[in-house]
């Protein structure tokens, strides 16, 4: 909130009053699910060209006006916002705690090992900067798209209860993909992303949608 205080849009605002709409009637739709309606969520439109959105897990939604400008229409924004709300409601947040202390533990054994290999400093250090490079690849990064995958499916199926056409996640990512291609921007192999890529996006709500 003091990070974003001065780009907060004021409640009057449609673009808050429509995110506000969509997050209500999402919980409205799904209060038989406990962590739904046991949260009071309350939402806050920050004015950025920042492609993003977040839930934290006391149910504070923050949605940032590029993420809106990307949005073609109210069934893409339930999703995207289905999938923010599912983070919460798994607590992905402490799950992402509880892994990072668990390879903290593990750096802090592995880096005592090299140190006592390596007295040198130059060494030890050139071996702490390539341990933590493995554990991001192997573990971090491969959990965070892990989580960011169950947060689709489940997202999913939130917005479907609220009655959203479910066949708007897909086209949402297609656009997302058409989007950085013609901007000219890099995308990072996903491997390299802390989220899955957009095509394994789409391929992954495609196969979801019959089911929810």
């Amino acid at each position: 909130m003091e990070e974003f205080a001065e780009l907060l849009l004021p409640v009057t605002d449609v673009r808050h009053q429509v995110v506000e709409r969509v997050v209500q009637h999402l919980a409205q739709r799904n209060k038989d699910v406990p962590e739904v309606s046991n949260v009071s969520w309350s939402v806050h439109v920050v004015q950025s060209p920042t492609v993003n959105a977040f839930v934290l897990p006391n149910g504070e939604v923050f949605m940032f006006t590029g993420m809106l400008e990307n949005v073609t229409d109210v069934h893409q924004l339930t999703i995207i916002l289905g999938h923010e709300m599912a983070h919460a409601l798994l607590g992905h947040s402490a799950e992402q705690a509880s892994l990072s202390h668990i390879l903290d533990l593990l750096s802090l054994l592995l880096l005592s090992a090299i140190w006592a290999l390596c007295p040198r400093d130059s060494l030890a250090l050139l071996g702490q900067w390539v341990q933590s490079k493995l554990s991001q690849l192997m573990f971090s990064r491969p959990y965070s798209r892990r989580l960011e995958a169950e947060a689709d499916q489940v997202g999913l199926q939130l917005a479907a209860k609220a009655c959203a056409d479910v066949r708007a996640g897909p086209v949402f990512w297609q656009q997302m993909e058409i989007r950085d291609r013609l901007s000219g921007e890099l995308s990072l192999p996903e491997w390299l992303s802390t989220h899955p890529s957009h095509r394994n996006r789409v391929a992954q709500l495609d196969r979801l949608i019959p089911q929810v």
